[in-house]
């Protein structure tokens, strides 16, 4: 998570206990920047509460003898939802975070007042279910390759690094009625098990990881969770949708897992599909970079050239990528590498796609790279990048899909050939 300053409103239903919340925020925010603002809401329904100031300047002291910045608000508003909402943009908060103390089925959850806010919010949204939680041992992160799940597996990262803890990236790998020595069964662990690597990589997370093959999803990651683990979930897809908020596979593990857990959902794409990223004039369809260092220079360039960058900035955005390429290969398999980069004052995210008809060397897996997305990120939010890292992700899965990027001609084909990926894949 923090890899820049993550401010985070913390939505507290009783301050008076919920110091597990706490605690949990402050780990997610320890970066020296980082701020959670501590929030609860008087509404006119409400009976009156006594000493609210006093718990919540009690809630903040504990998030600062953990080294974090906290700052309490106690908000008058008509609803709980208008008013958390307002504080986010009010503060500048990025993440929510709130806590699940009802039983999670179907009809608590369609009750709840907590929906609207996870249909209608554009961040990152956290929900923690305590189920006795101090701290954890292990951090467990069940992934389905979504947007959702490479969240939760940074979330998860970040929380077993403040914590010093394990953690344990796992895919299962659903079969029917295959024998554990059937090829093929075999052949599907294999390949989860590099995507499985892969949004690792996207994510510069080194951390175990395993692929577990059974009939059903709910009943090995139980059996893998134990009471002194944390439990990441990605939430559902549709978990912003009413009718399908409850009775997912991920509500299912919250209830039966022995473990607290941490539902995460990404923040809605949004501006930040891919399609509204790339345009035709920071697309190029024909570069022969010498190496990997010039390979970043031209995609510079062309956002240089398209007047993306300022003229006065190309030195620093080229410095910022290719320190990042310093630190490991951005090639993420699948002949396709992810250059990077975070500037401070960028207000969205920048980027530009380069096809390399004679493959590039980035000395990453997978050998040769014949596709560059350089992303430029804001650094004061850099996990806006998540959804775009994801949705790149699946569009380059598919060998077919990488071929006929490859025969595109013009850039507006290749735009229109991403555009109805989004649309067969719902994004």
């Amino acid at each position: 998570m923090p890899k820049s300053a993550v401010r985070i409103l913390v939505a507290l239903e009783n301050p008076a206990t919920e110091d597990a919340l706490v605690r949990l925020a402050a780990a997610l925010a320890t970066d020296p920047r980082g701020e959670l603002h501590l929030t609860h809401v008087v509404t006119p329904d409400q009976a009156p509460r006594p000493r609210l100031d006093e718990q919540l300047r009690r809630a903040a002291d504990l998030a600062a003898g953990m080294g974090v910045s906290a700052v309490p608000h106690l908000v008058h508003g008509e609803t709980v939802n208008a008013a958390v909402q307002d504080g986010l943009k009010r503060w500048s908060c990025d993440v929510l975070l709130m806590g699940w103390y009802g039983d999670v089925d179907r009809t608590t959850v369609l009750s709840s007042p907590n929906r609207d806010l996870t249909k209608a919010l554009d961040v990152d949204t956290l929900i923690f279910k305590d189920k006795g939680f101090e701290t954890a041992r292990r951090v467990l992160v069940p992934t389905g390759g979504g947007t959702n799940s490479l969240l939760g597996l940074e979330v998860a990262h970040q929380l077993a690094r403040t914590w010093a803890s394990e953690m344990l990236a796992v895919r299962v790998a659903r079969y029917h009625g295959a024998q554990g020595d059937d090829p093929l069964l075999e052949r599907y662990c294999r390949q989860l098990g590099d995507d499985l690597q892969m949004q690792l990589r996207l994510l510069e997370i080194d951390a175990p990881c395993r692929v577990v093959p059974a009939t059903e999803v709910t009943a090995p990651l139980i059996e893998l969770s134990r009471e002194d683990d944390l439990l990441v979930l990605g939430g559902s897809n549709d978990w912003r949708q009413e009718e399908f908020l409850a009775g997912s596979i991920p509500d299912e593990i919250a209830y039966k897992a022995p473990c607290s857990v941490l539902m995460v959902r990404s923040r809605s794409p949004g501006g930040n599909r891919l399609s509204n990223i790339l345009w035709e004039h920071t697309i190029r369809l024909d570069l022969h970079p010498r190496d990997k260092w010039d390979a970043i220079d031209q995609m510079v360039d062309i956002l240089v050239d398209e007047k993306q960058v300022p003229p006065s900035q190309r030195d620093t955005v080229l410095e910022a990528a290719r320190a990042r390429e310093r630190k490991s290969s951005t090639s993420i398999g699948r002949e396709t590498a992810i250059p990077h980069a975070p500037l401070p004052g960028l207000p969205s995210i920048i980027g530009s796609l380069g096809i390399c008809p004679e493959g590039v060397d980035f000395s990453g897996p997978g050998g040769a790279v014949r596709y560059i997305f350089l992303l430029l990120t804001p650094q004061q939010n850099y996990r806006t990048y998540i959804p775009v890292l994801g949705q790149i992700a699946s569009l380059m899965h598919a060998a077919e899909t990488r071929d006929a990027m490859l025969l595109c001609q013009t850039p507006s084909e290749l735009t229109a050939l991403i555009k109805s990926r989004e649309r067969c894949a719902g994004a």
